[in-house]
């Protein structure tokens, strides 16, 4: 017997989990598959879910079952998922503020560390809009017209440490110039009042701000993503405006408890991604703007990383803590 503690221990008991693994990935799944989603049913990250369920039920042999567990700014249904058994019977279907949430509240009912990315949906640009009655075609007659005219500009905040918030901030901080925030508790008053000039700016998703880009009831000054947006091809990068600060994705992903075997997290992200290769899948993300996302779990779980990275930068310096 070796003792605890030494190399020949310690490479034993990995073997041992190793078989355990794939024992369990052999049975997998014994029974359907829970999708927790953790907005309501209908939003961007529900249709998502919705979208690879199918095809997972039909590779998996198993019903796929959406469990929409909204509220407390994604922290009921995350948290419930981070609790769950890890046998990859139940995972998180999420979005990009998974990662800052947990730096944003101080008693969150998740870490990132409790889970086990899987893999990729789909990613998208942010877009910096404007009502047309600001005299701003780019971004640096934007900033110039905020300098001049401070008491002029407000701008779009879905609440205190939010994406759009933490993004106004950043975009402040890079261009040297301060704009004040409108809190809003939803999208649909902001873009109302968006639309009407009593608030002039807003970082909003590609997809949700195209129709009134198109209709000329808003202008798109720049991009947050490396590339342009197919959507959006005249609209410049924030890169190319001189602001790679500004570089930024949002995303959905699918996520395990951490501890779910290895091969379950493998064979999952193998079928996601089939999922998200479909005609019908690839169709959407065209009509939407989005780019589909083909990482390996270990790419995944780096990506996540770098993203989250600028986030905790803005938070940190803001010192914005809730609860």
């Amino acid at each position: 017997m070796h003792p605890i503690g030494t190399p020949l221990a310690a490479a034993a008991l990995l073997g041992l989990a190793l078989a355990a693994g794939t024992v369990a990935a052999q049975s997998y799944p014994s029974k359907p598959v829970r999708l927790i989603v953790p907005y309501p049913a209908g939003g961007s990250t529900d249709q998502m879910a919705r979208l690879i369920a199918p095809r997972l039920s039909a590779a998996l042999g198993q019903p796929v079952l959406i469990d929409n567990q909204s509220g407390g700014a994604t922290m009921i249904g995350s948290g419930a998922a981070a609790r769950a058994t890890p046998d990859g019977h139940t995972l998180l279907v999420t979005a990009n503020v998974f990662a800052v949430n947990t730096l944003l509240h101080k008693s969150p009912s998740y870490k990132v560390e409790d889970f086990a990315p899987v893999a990729g949906i789909a990613s998208y640009p942010y877009v910096l809009t404007v009502h047309p009655s600001v005299p701003a075609a780019n971004v640096a007659e934007l900033i110039d017209y905020a300098r001049r005219f401070p008491e002029k500009m407000n701008a779009v905040s879905l609440g205190p440490g939010g994406v759009t918030h933490l993004l106004n901030e950043r975009f402040e901080a890079l261009a040297g110039v301060r704009i004040a925030d409108i809190h809003y508790r939803g999208s649909a008053p902001a873009i109302t009042d968006l639309l009407a000039g009593q608030v002039q700016m807003y970082f909003d998703t590609v997809v949700t701000a195209m129709p009134q880009i198109r209709a000329g009831k808003l202008r798109a000054l720049a991009v947050s993503t490396e590339e342009r947006s197919p959507l959006l091809p005249e609209v410049p990068t924030f890169r190319e405006a001189g602001f790679p600060g500004m570089t930024q994705r949002g995303w959905f992903g699918v996520f395990a408890p951490v501890a779910t075997p290895r091969p379950i997290v493998e064979r999952l992200n193998r079928e996601v991604l089939a999922a998200t290769a479909s005609e019908e899948a690839r169709g959407r993300f065209e009509r939407d703007g989005l780019e589909r996302m083909t990482f390996t779990p270990a790419q995944f779980e780096g990506f996540i990383r770098d993203d989250v990275a600028p986030w905790a930068r803005t938070l940190k310096a803001l010192d914005i803590r809730i609860d």
